[in-house]
């Protein structure tokens, strides 16, 4: 029968019911380890009494679940897995991810941007999309050196991303997708457009410290609004309180 009300139910957590239609609704929508993800929170909330035991559906309440905000990749070898990811499909992928990584750029600053605005730079000027101000970005020696063999049989007028297709420039729903199709693939969540930038500000403040400098990098009003962004905050109180006992 089509009703799936009418399909027998399996158990893919403790307290988590579906039928199979539903399991792949929810990984066509959502992937497959998000969807875990879900149903992982969904069953802890469960056994913790925040939900009842028995609900109407557990599918509707894993559609409905809030979806978390996009966070930096903080492990190493994620961001190794996706760059091997990436680089297997397509150079250009990976070079986009590698730039992002390296720059702090916001993904619409970077997929408009064309051969002669990097090739045989230090620097990248740009007028940011979001503030529609000028700024400089560094690009470090390694960056630099993928930039030299990325472009080297390309024109300065040619753009960095463009689609094989049109030629211009990928479209930013076109970047999601593959980065969120790496992720799935490296096992990393949270990953969205924002991803690039914040692992960026995550682990140059990991390595130096200065909130202050990174403050100025991605022109933040406040120190405080740095580390919310790149998922400092809540980690450190986290880290705090799992070392507090009485």
């Amino acid at each position: 029968m089509s009703d799936l009300k009418s399909e027998d139910k399996k158990k893919y957590a403790e307290y988590i019911l579906l039928t199979e239609r539903e399991f792949k609704k929810l990984t066509d929508r959502f992937g497959i380890h998000q969807t875990k993800h879900r149903m992982k929170r969904l069953n802890e909330l469960k056994m913790r009494g925040k939900r009842p035991l028995k609900m109407k559906s557990d599918f509707q309440a894993l559609i409905a679940m809030t979806p978390r905000t996009v966070e930096p990749i903080r492990e190493k070898w994620i961001i190794e897995k996706m760059k091997t990811i990436l680089r297997s499909r397509s150079y250009r992928d990976y070079f986009m991810f590698l730039l992002g990584l390296n720059t702090g750029l916001r993904v619409g600053d970077i997929l408009p941007l064309k051969v002669g605005d990097l090739r045989g730079k230090r620097y990248i000027n740009i007028i940011e999309e979001k503030t529609n101000k000028a700024k400089r970005f560094p690009l470090n020696r390694e960056i630099r050196e993928y930039i030299m063999d990325y472009t080297m049989a390309m024109s300065d007028e040619e753009y960095l991303f463009a689609s094989n297709m049109t030629k211009e420039p990928i479209q930013r729903d076109r970047a999601y997708k593959i980065l969120k199709y790496a992720a799935e693939e490296a096992g990393a969540e949270y990953v969205g457009t924002h991803t690039m930038r914040k692992t960026f500000g995550y682990h140059f403040y990991k390595k130096y410290n200065d909130a202050s400098m990174l403050q100025k990098i991605f022109n933040h009003s406040s120190q405080s609004v740095t580390l919310k962004y790149i998922g400092i905050s809540q980690e450190e109180i986290d880290d705090a309180i799992d070392d507090f006992s009485l």
